[in-house]
């Protein structure tokens, strides 16, 4: 069980917010590969499997330790062994029907040429699947940050871990064909030639985006709000005036900046009143009662202070938002003792629970763009689809108020996921939170962002513009 545990500190490494690091997803994958073509026990490829990706886990989104869901989304990972297991044997069965040699050899092979297929498939499908979204933890998110980060502009985070999971495997191919010189050379050259045409590829299609967005004839200018937790209403006069100081057309505020979502009537009023004295349109996310429903929306205001728009979150967070069970573990109640701020989480008050929404766009001056509340942006092919539904960019509002540990580096990974999606679509993505960074990613994979405590205080604004 040694390959397996080693293969889970590489990639803990590969996905750790420093530069260079990086270059460890390039190899994490090959103790638990050759694992996969040795192990012959079902047993003990399941056991060795769920080892892997709990430790990876705890190593890389240790942030959201939760039972329910993080076995949820390991069950579902064992799928992958399960099915190379089912493969040895149905291969062993034809070898043996048809009388075919080296049978080792031959599964060997098989497997090689499967394994990034199988990775790529199953790594997405836990993403997708689980309670809690892992895409910031997929293979390829770890290249977010990387020169090769430029293959996302053709298939997104699918081809960047795909694109792992074939330079992992060519080196099990080189390393299990070790003794053979001539076999080893031939694969280190194809290592080689791949990292360096892709390369080049990817500083290719940067670049062409680049300039695709460049060329981009009209222009939005925003001020975006990043806040911390001690923000409150007091300190909206201060954060008026540095506003009203840069005219723009857009201003986007964080996912409930002001803590309120008890008193929705309020938070409406209060926003239009502020838009009216500053004379500009506006996007808040906070919650809503509709149909005597419950809702996280985005709320649009032009200048005039008037409702333009409203998205009601479409994706709801486990735990939070929604709870899919009548019952509740029991150590739920230990959670909440040393987490007081949870009591309003529906696991804790069902009487709180949200309702679901539909994928819509929101529109300004002819203008259209989606809002992915918080944890939405980690949903790659929602993006795609507002894309072509007509969005010209996305915001992100969100608040980590729940984030106790490990911020940088969620923040680091959830980056990593934005400059992948914005690449990928060829459209900017801008980001607004509460214990956040303010600023946007941009299709070439750069990033201007902004830190909530960069000025000493409890609030921090940025000013730019996007391209549409």
């Amino acid at each position: 069980m040694l390959l397996p545990i080693f293969s889970a500190i590489l990639g803990i490494l590969a996905f750790l917010p420093f530069d260079f690091f990086w270059i460890f997803g390039l190899i994490f994958l090959v103790l638990l590969f050759i694992f996969f073509i040795k192990e012959e026990k079902f047993w003990r490829l399941i056991l060795g499997v769920f080892i892997f990706r709990f430790i990876f886990i705890s190593g890389t989104v240790y942030q959201t330790l939760e039972p329910i869901a993080w076995l949820s989304s390991i069950g579902i990972f064992l799928g992958l062994p399960i099915t190379v297991y089912f493969i040895k044997k149905l291969t062993n069965f034809l070898i043996k029907k048809y009388n075919l040699n080296y049978q080792l050899l031959i599964t060997n092979y098989y497997l090689l040429f499967l394994l990034p297929f199988l990775w790529t498939f199953f790594d997405h499908l836990e993403a997708r699947y689980s309670f809690l979204p892992t895409y910031i933890i997929v293979a390829g998110n770890s290249l977010g940050s990387s020169p090769f980060l430029g293959l996302a502009s053709v298939g997104g985070l699918i081809t960047l871990t795909f694109f792992i999971a074939l330079i992992n495997i060519l080196i099990v191919a080189m390393i299990l064909n070790f003794k053979n010189k001539k076999l080893a050379v031939i694969f280190t050259i194809i290592i080689a030639f791949i990292l360096l045409v892709s390369w080049q590829i990817s500083v290719f299609q940067l670049q062409k985006n680049s300039l695709n967005y460049k060329n981009l004839r009209n222009s939005l200018k925003i001020a975006v709000i990043s806040a911390n937790e001690e923000f409150n209403i007091a300190q909206f006069n201060k954060l008026k005036s540095e506003l009203t100081y840069q005219r723009v057309d857009l201003v986007i505020f964080p996912e409930d900046i002001l803590n309120n979502s008890t008193n929705t009537s309020a938070n409406a009023d209060f926003y239009q009143n502020l838009v009216k004295e500053m004379e500009t349109n506006l996007v808040s996310t906070f919650d809503t009662v509709q149909n005597q429903k419950r809702y996280n929306s985005t709320v649009l205001f032009n200048a005039n202070g008037e409702i333009v728009g409203i998205y009601n979150k479409n994706r709801l967070t486990f735990i939070g938002e929604y709870w899919p069970f009548n019952w509740r573990p029991f150590f739920f109640s230990w959670i909440l003792k040393t987490n007081p701020e949870f009591k309003e989480y529906v696991v804790f008050n069902p009487q709180n629970a949200y309702s679901r929404g539909n994928k819509k766009l929101l529109i300004i001056s002819d203008i259209q763009f989606a809002s992915l509340i918080c944890l939405e942006i980690h949903y790659p092919g929602d993006l795609k689809k507002y894309k072509k539904m007509g969005a010209q960019f996305i915001i992100n509002p969100a608040s980590n108020r729940w984030l106790n540990v490990g911020k940088k580096h969620f923040f680091y990974l959830t980056n990593n996921l934005k400059r992948i999606e914005s690449v990928w679509l060829k459209i900017p993505i801008i980001s607004s939170g509460v214990n956040d960074y303010a600023g946007i990613t941009l299709p070439d994979g750069g990033k201007k962002l902004i830190n909530y405590n960069d000025k000493g205080k409890n609030f921090n604004i940025f000013f730019g513009e996007i391209r549409i």
